[in-house]
């Protein structure tokens, strides 16, 4: 009886569940700072963060440590490295233009003409796309200077972040109205999402697209064909940490996602403090292409787990896949998997942290039918 009512819960949480629970938010630097705006990684794992309200750009180290790294800029906007480690900052006025900071904080001008230069996404070591907010346009400019139109219009409403995704192809966010277009390679657009509000930026990790709600006060995880979940965020507005669901941001802006995948910095314009979400990766390998009869989730191994473990499972047909954790009580603990699969064999990473020793179910549906796995997590 017991174990039917448990499946029952399991049920409903299946149904009704939104992204994980287990992501935790906390905050790496206390606001108000001086940064507010985009994030960009380097090569070291250390953060530069836009002033948008300002003329500055911050380094933050890991522990972070801030320092100012350069300065002299008006509204610096959405930057961007290159192969050799200089950083790009776009200007985001009328007359705006792109500044070249070397890796010792030399600042140097390398573009002028842009009318509203707003990010900047090296396509390679000599080209990079440059977003203009006003203009609704994407320019394709060159280290020489110069620069040409490349997309107008199709729908762009104050586009800003811009991210490649798994192929290659440019994806769009409109500032204005949170539209996420995909462009494929014959320049042809299509809505991937559409988020409520404001857009900040987006990020590309893990197989799915992450994008900053700025007026919702949440974070969202897209998929690549457009299933879109809140990974973190109650909607209040605020600066509380804790389990990213019930956390809360204050007008959530710049995103970058470190290299392993697993932690995403978020910057909060309106608080100016710089936020962390942990245990974000999802790793997902397909091993097999052959179409399989039925749909199978396998024995996790190991099992007992301490606090790793893998899980294969194989999927008849092209369609929504989730696997999720649940405790004894129904409750979902972490989504592992939340995509749309093609058919054949998988397997899948599950790191238990933050989560205590007992006895959890492993959950894998796919066109309304689950499998059930008991899996034992032993510290």
């Amino acid at each position: 009886m017991h174990i039917l009512k448990l499946l029952l819960l399991i049920s409903a949480a299946v149904l009704f569940a939104g992204a994980s629970k287990s992501q935790t938010v906390s905050t790496l630097v206390q606001g108000p700072s001086t940064f507010d705006d985009c994030l960009t990684l380097d090569r070291a794992g250390n953060i530069y963060a836009s002033r948008y309200v300002g003329s500055t750009v911050t380094k933050i180290t890991p522990s972070g440590n801030t320092s100012i790294f350069a300065s002299g800029f008006f509204q610096p906007n959405g930057t961007a490295f290159d192969a050799q480690g200089n950083l790009y900052v776009p200007n985001n006025i009328s007359a705006g233009w792109i500044a070249k900071v070397s890796p010792q904080g030399t600042v140097d001008t390398i573009l002028t003409g842009i009318g509203y230069p707003t990010a900047i996404l090296f396509e390679n070591d000599t080209t990079m796309l440059v977003s203009s907010y006003q203009s609704n346009r994407i320019y394709r400019a060159y280290l020489n200077g110069s620069f040409s139109i490349l997309y107008t219009g199709n729908g762009m409403n104050g586009p800003v972040g811009m991210a490649f995704d798994d192929n290659g192809q440019l994806l769009i966010a409109n500032y204005t109205d949170g539209k996420i277009f995909c462009v494929n390679s014959a320049g042809t657009f299509s809505l991937v999402a559409d988020i409520p509000g404001i857009v900040g930026f987006i990020a590309v990790a893990n197989h799915y697209i992450y994008a900053t709600g700025f007026s919702a006060n949440k974070i969202y995880r897209i998929s690549m064909s457009g299933e879109t979940s809140v990974l973190a965020g109650s909607g209040g507005a605020g600066q509380s940490n804790g389990p990213a669901l019930t956390a809360t941001f204050n007008a959530p802006n710049g995103i970058a996602v470190t290299a392993t995948g697993d932690t995403i910095y978020i910057s909060d314009f309106n608080s100016r403090s710089l936020r962390m979400i942990t245990n974000v990766s999802v790793g997902i390998e397909q091993t097999g292409t052959l179409t399989p009869q039925l749909l199978e989730l396998k024995q996790n191994f190991p099992n007992p787990f301490n606090p790793s473990t893998i899980f294969e499972f194989s999927v008849p047909g092209r369609g929504h896949v989730s696997l999720k954790i649940f405790d004894t009580m129904g409750r979902e603990v972490q989504s592992i998997v939340s995509d749309v699969l093609s058919p054949g064999s998988y397997k899948a990473g599950f790191t238990a942290q933050g989560i205590s020793s007992g006895t959890y179910f492993a959950v894998l549906t796919h066109g309304g039918i689950r499998q059930t796995r008991r899996i034992s997590l032993i510290k």
